[in-house]
């Protein structure tokens, strides 16, 4: 099976659906990884620059901005390293005035 890591511009086209072509591309891709053909791995650092571009680009709310992370973590068909600890930090983030980076190197540093 083809392995493949998310890129932050392929999760934001499928997203935004900004791009016809770009979003039937990504959405391909998940559509593959539902079905079992390829294993598309997501790691936290672009989870950060999601953040970043669609509170700071596209100007969405905190609180979208958490859903949208919290339903792409919990994606089944992703493949993601510390799962459980991505939701605790991005509800901690929700919760709090602290960047989501800062959380996460918080909890980073705890489970070190």
């Amino acid at each position: 099976m083809k392995k493949y890591f998310l890129d932050t511009n392929v999760i934001l086209r499928f997203l935004l659906k900004d791009n016809k072509r770009y979003y039937n591309q990504a959405r391909s891709y998940f559509e593959k990884a539902k079905n079992s053909e390829i294993e598309l791995n997501l790691i936290p650092e672009v989870l950060f620059e999601i953040d970043y571009v669609l509170r700071g680009v596209y100007s969405l709310s905190k609180n979208e901005v958490v859903d949208v992370l919290l339903k792409l973590i919990k994606s089944p068909y992703l493949k993601i390293s510390n799962r459980g600890l991505l939701i605790t930090i991005i509800e901690k983030y929700q919760l709090t005035n602290v960047d989501l980076f800062d959380i996460y190197l918080y909890y980073y540093s705890l489970s070190k």
